[in-house]
């Protein structure tokens, strides 16, 4: 029965879809302090920012330890749907990590996939997270997803609000032209304008 879930360790579970995504972030933490810190920089939030974007950085990892006990669905549509959903996240997620690894710090990140999204390394892992949802057909990693969707959109209006402090009229130029996700919203400008 499908979204039931099946908790069972074994070497072909939904775990080795994570490597890809996991690894990256890793050597960036270990092999290039700068991106990290770029990466992790909170200057400027409130508490509760900085608590909402605490909770939205540790939430990915539930969801990849839950994969490990999580078998792939026997359903070939669930399977190739979520195939497609999983590289595009991955090919986009590369894309994005790539320009955060040659944009100096003191630039705004503006190049390859932030043309079209503002948060793409955010879209990307959805995308990813999405697609290994639908190949496994697992109601928990599901609710773990929306819970950590939650807190992430929280934490992307504080860098939003953040990034219009520092960059001024040059980011608010850049929200009315590039959407905060993968398409427009009304409510991204003025959700960033704290109105």
């Amino acid at each position: 029965m499908w979204w039931i879930p099946t908790l069972d360790v074994d070497l072909w579970n939904a775990w080795w879809l994570c490597v890809p995504f996991l690894v990256p972030s890793l050597l960036i933490g270990l092999r290039r302090r700068d991106v990290a810190a770029r990466m992790a920089d909170m200057t400027g939030y409130t508490t509760k920012e900085k608590a909402f974007t605490a909770v939205a950085s540790l939430a990915p990892y539930p969801f990849m330890f839950l994969t490990v006990w999580t078998p792939f669905a026997d359903q070939l549509p669930w399977l190739a749907g979520g195939a497609v959903l999983y590289l595009a996240g991955i090919v986009f997620f590369y894309a994005t990590i790539r320009v955060f690894l040659v944009t100096p710090s003191e630039h705004r990140l503006t190049a390859g996939p932030y043309r079209h999204s503002r948060n793409p390394m955010y879209v990307s892992a959805g995308l990813v997270f999405f697609g290994i949802i639908l190949m496994t057909t697992s109601l928990p990693l599901l609710i773990i997803e929306l819970i950590l969707l939650a807190f992430q959109h929280r934490m992307i209006l504080a860098e939003e609000r953040r990034c219009l402090a520092v960059y001024g009229v040059e980011f608010d130029d850049y929200m009315k032209k590039v959407p905060r996700y993968l398409w427009n919203s009304v409510t991204d400008a003025r959700d960033a304008h704290g109105e």
